[in-house]
């Protein structure tokens, strides 16, 4: 058990695989994996990225959010803040976070609860288009260069694509593994959002080349 151990740490430090409580798992973890399990990874880095988002969102604000573990983490940051916003999102643990805030109003259109995602989904988006909203916090699979923001689920791409088209701001708030992966469908362009904040890659360059081509920031927060 010991050698187990001292492999797969060996791993972790060479950047093979991340390490949780009790495991592991691969850096080209995806939103298959199931929420539970999505949440306990990369924490010090998903928390560092929530606390850039957030303070980037004014008292006062409405925000979309999805039903990613990282943009969960900057709705815990503005309970944690005391900022009064109003949340939109199709996200089961958003709701639950906000049943015990007396800051936060939040409004869901329901659609088809996926259990491993703790989410509603659903293939028709019109029920959020009555909503706006100030931000967008969104975290899909994938964000490339060439083919944009790209997410694994058809139905939650939809969501996100329409979270981004109704918000006046967009952040992309995305950990070292999401950036420079393509996923199956499409979410949207470069030219639709405001920012993305990741942790720490390897060719920020770049990225900051094309944050000056799309006139939109592009943030490190560290591991």
């Amino acid at each position: 058990r010991e050698t187990i151990r001292k492999d797969l740490d060996s791993l972790a430090q060479n950047k093979k695989i991340g390490r949780v409580h009790g495991g592991a798992y691969s850096l080209n973890y995806n939103e298959s994996v199931p929420y539970t399990t999505r949440d306990k990874m990369l924490n010090p880095e998903k928390n560092h990225m929530a606390g850039f988002a957030s303070s980037l969102i004014k008292d006062g604000s409405t925000v979309f959010f999805d039903s990613s573990t990282t943009s969960i983490r900057v709705l815990k940051r503005l309970i944690a803040d005391d900022k009064k916003v109003t949340v939109i999102t199709n996200s089961i643990e958003c709701i639950t976070l906000t049943i015990q805030s007396k800051n936060i109003t939040l409004y869901t259109a329901g659609g088809f609860l996926g259990k491993d995602s703790l989410s509603f989904t659903t293939e028709f988006t019109d029920d959020y288009n009555r909503f706006n909203a100030d931000y967008a916090i969104l975290s899909p699979s994938g964000v490339d260069i060439k083919c944009g923001i790209t997410d694994k689920d058809p139905n939650e791409s939809k969501v996100r694509g329409t979270f981004m088209q109704r918000a006046k701001e967009t952040y992309l708030i995305m950990d070292h593994t999401k950036v420079g992966t393509i996923a199956p469908f499409a979410v949207g362009s470069l030219s639709q959002i405001d920012g993305i904040i990741t942790d720490s890659i390897d060719n920020p360059t770049l990225w900051h080349d094309v944050a000056e081509k799309y006139s939109l920031f592009f943030k490190e927060t560290g591991k």
